[in-house]
C-alpha cells in the first residue's frame, strides 16, 4: 500500500464507508438479505442501509450486525492491547512513562506553600498580639 492510500484510511470518512462496505461483502457471503440481518440484528431495515451504504450508525449497532456476522472478533481486537500481562500483580510493577513535569507548576506549587507559611505565620502573630500580656 502506497503513502496516499495509507493517508486515505487515515480519514473518518473513508474508513467508515469501508466499515459499511466489509459489513455489506460478509451480509452477501453469509447469503443474507438485509431485512434478514436486521432481523437477526435487532436493528431497522433503515439503519442497515444507512451503515452499508454510507456507514452511519451507532457502535451499538454496528456491534449488534458485527455479532451476527461473525466480525465481532474484529471489534474485540481494537480493544485488546499489545501487551499481555499474567495477573494485575505485573500490571502494576510495570512503569508508565510520565512526560516531564513543567517548570510553572513545580514555582506555583512553592510559591503557593510560602503563602500558606506566611499566611500561618501572620495568624499566629496575630493571636500572640490579642493575648493580654501578663507583667
Amino acid at each position: 500500500m502506497d503513502k496516499i492510500e495509507a493517508f486515505r484510511f487515515r480519514n473518518p470518512d473513508v474508513l467508515i464507508q469501508a466499515i459499511g462496505k466489509r459489513l455489506r461483502m460478509q451480509r452477501l457471503a453469509m447469503g443474507l438479505t438485509q431485512a434478514e440481518l436486521a432481523e437477526r440484528a435487532g436493528i431497522s431495515l433503515s439503519t442497515l442501509k444507512l451503515m452499508e451504504q454510507r456507514g452511519k450508525g451507532s457502535l451499538q449497532r454496528l456491534a449488534k450486525v458485527a455479532v451476527v456476522l461473525s466480525l465481532d472478533g474484529d471489534l474485540r481486537a481494537l480493544f485488546t492491547g499489545q501487551r499481555s500481562f499474567e495477573s494485575l500483580d505485573a500490571v502494576e510493577r510495570t512503569s508508565r512513562d510520565r512526560a516531564p513535569q513543567r517548570r510553572g507548576r513545580i514555582a506555583r506549587s512553592r510559591i503557593a506553600a510560602r503563602v500558606s507559611e506566611q499566611l500561618a505565620k501572620d495568624n499566629d502573630d496575630l493571636e500572640s498580639s490579642d493575648s493580654p500580656s501578663q507583667i
